[in-house]
């Protein structure tokens, strides 16, 4: 049997380790209209935010749960009891919607170019940009081009085997499905190229695994895989 001693030595140690303050977690902001809370940011989650009325503040902890602080408010987030999370995950997040502050200003000496608006969907596959781009774990992709006024033909050609396929794309038509006589494999790259253009597009293909738990994982994976552009419109999607 344990001795009385024993027993109010093992109370202590319960009482001490319920007396002791939960470690503080790592939060990053993905958006907001706050003054001097950049995105990208960490913060604490016993750190004290001050957002002023009509502004708001959106934030992931390291499992991927959002939370969105409207103002006025000042206190913490108060977005921590939700499990154990993820330092990757937040520093992953952090690094992109750092990245995409430094990338917008290096593209602002190029403004009078005025290049057509980017797409909103995060699943579409800009047919303007070459490199990476990333698709939703299972269906069909779907293609997107920033001018929508004409009619044209596009050829896609599957790199892996140089076999070539065409499809018109409608005048007013933005989007087009990815044609289903064309393989879509994860990996897969392609050359995509519209009639009358002088220059193609090459694409590498990524399929987003479905066992990712939440959108923030799986803008973190796209990030990693070179889609940024993508991840961050995943990111502006689910506030």
């Amino acid at each position: 049997m344990m001795s009385i001693r024993a027993y109010w030595l093992m109370v202590g140690v319960v009482l001490a380790a319920i007396a002791l303050p939960a470690s503080a977690a790592d939060l990053v902001v993905v958006a907001s209209s706050a003054p001097g809370v950049a995105p990208g940011s960490v913060v604490k989650s016993d750190a004290v935010l001050k957002i002023p009325a009509g502004t708001s503040v959106t934030l992931i902890s390291g499992t991927g749960k959002m939370v969105t602080l409207k103002g006025p408010h000042a206190g913490p987030p108060g977005a921590s009891g939700d499990g154990a999370g993820s330092p990757d995950l937040i520093a992953s997040l952090s690094g992109l919607l750092k990245g995409s502050e430094r990338e917008t200003g290096a593209l602002g000496t190029m403004r009078a170019l005025a290049p057509p608006a980017p797409p909103t969907d995060p699943w579409v596959i800009d047919v303007g940009q070459s490199g990476d781009h990333c698709v939703a774990a299972a269906g069909a992709a779907t293609l997107w081009r920033g001018s929508s006024s004409h009619a044209r033909l596009v050829s896609i050609i599957d790199l892996k085997d140089n076999s070539q396929f065409d499809a018109d794309w409608p005048a007013g038509a933005a989007t087009l499905a990815w044609p289903s006589k064309v393989p879509l494999a994860d990996g897969g790259r392609y050359l995509v190229r519209m009639k009358g253009s002088a220059t193609a597009t090459k694409l590498t293909v990524h399929r987003v695994p479905a066992q990712l738990p939440t959108d923030a994982h799986r803008a973190a994976w796209m990030a990693d895989k070179g889609c940024r552009p993508q991840a961050r419109r995943l990111l502006a999607a689910v506030k």
